[in-house]
């Protein structure tokens, strides 16, 4: 994948991407307790639904160096 490749995407190419890329794997808070992936378009869009259709809310921390506490 170039850099040109990008301006030739449609939105819709760029999002089924987003979808693709997983980022980490996750249990669900849901009672079926399953693995979910969370992809980019997951983090993007803030949720992330198991298997069973529980709505996962995706939430990302941000903390200093060990260093710097």
């Amino acid at each position: 994948m170039g850099i040109f490749s990008w301006f030739g995407e449609t939105e819709i190419e760029r999002k089924h991407k987003e979808n693709e890329i997983v980022v980490k794997t996750l249990k669900s808070k849901g009672k079926s307790k399953s693995s979910i992936n969370i992809t980019v378009g997951d983090i993007i869009s803030g949720t992330a639904i198991d298997s069973k259709g529980y709505a996962n809310e995706v939430v990302i921390f941000l903390r200093r160096n060990k260093k710097d506490r």
